[in-house]
Formats: structure tokens, sequence, C-alpha cells
């Protein structure tokens, strides 16, 4: 087997692995947001949202953990920048609340992360 068809597959595999973390997540998070609009399906709901962010996680470090030295390296400045990013937001809204601003759901912080640490995967990647 050639060593560009081994990568081609290992690229492929790793796509794979998070596409199906981007869509438990997605999932998870529409779930989440029916939870309000749907109360006589709660529990359901809510079971669902959690099998969704469980099936997240165990994709994520899946893809985590398939990464060479460069691709941690992408990764780790990608969680920084979302971390940060996060952060602040956080407290501009905190503060902005303050003053009366719209109170903004919690549930909005994870979604928030990931869609951070996606940009600043593509952001950090086009580095290299």
């Amino acid at each position: 087997m050639p060593l560009l068809s081994f990568q081609d597959s290992l690229a492929n595999c790793r796509k794979a692995v998070l596409l199906v973390f981007y869509t438990a997540a997605l999932f998870s998070a529409c779930t989440i947001g029916l939870v309000g609009k749907i109360p006589s399906f709660r529990t359901l709901l809510l079971a669902l949202a959690i099998a969704g962010a469980a099936v997240s996680v165990v994709f994520l470090l899946r893809f985590l953990r398939a990464n060479d030295e460069r691709e941690q390296r992408i990764n780790y400045q990608a969680l920084t920048f979302a971390f940060t990013a996060t952060l602040i937001f956080s407290l501009t809204i905190g503060f902005l609340q303050s003053f009366g601003f719209h109170h903004v759901s919690w549930l909005g912080i994870p979604v928030l992360m990931v869609v951070l640490w996606s940009i600043g995967l593509i952001f950090h990647s086009w580095r290299y």
C-alpha cells in the first residue's frame, strides 16, 4: 500500500469522525432547544440530548487521539482561541446584563465553544 493512499484513507477517516462529532453535537443542541417547546416529551428529549452529547464527546476524543504533533498544535491553538473568545464573550454579556441587557441562556455556551473551536481549526490550519 503506497504511503499516499494510506494518508488519504487516514484523512478520510478523520473527516468522517469529525462529521459524526458535528452531527451528534448539532443533534444534542437541537434536542435541548426542543425541550422548552415540547414539555410533554421533556424526559425523552433530555435523554436524547445526553446521548447525543455522549456520542459527540466519544468522537471528539477519537479525533483528538488520531492527531500527529502538527495537528495537536493546531488543535491546541484552536482550543486556546475558543476558550479565550468564549471567556471574553461571557464576561461582556455578564457586564451588559448588569445594565439590563437581555438574558442569554447558558445552553448556548457549549455551542459557541464548538463554533469558535471550528473557526480556530480553520484559521490555524491555514498557517501550515
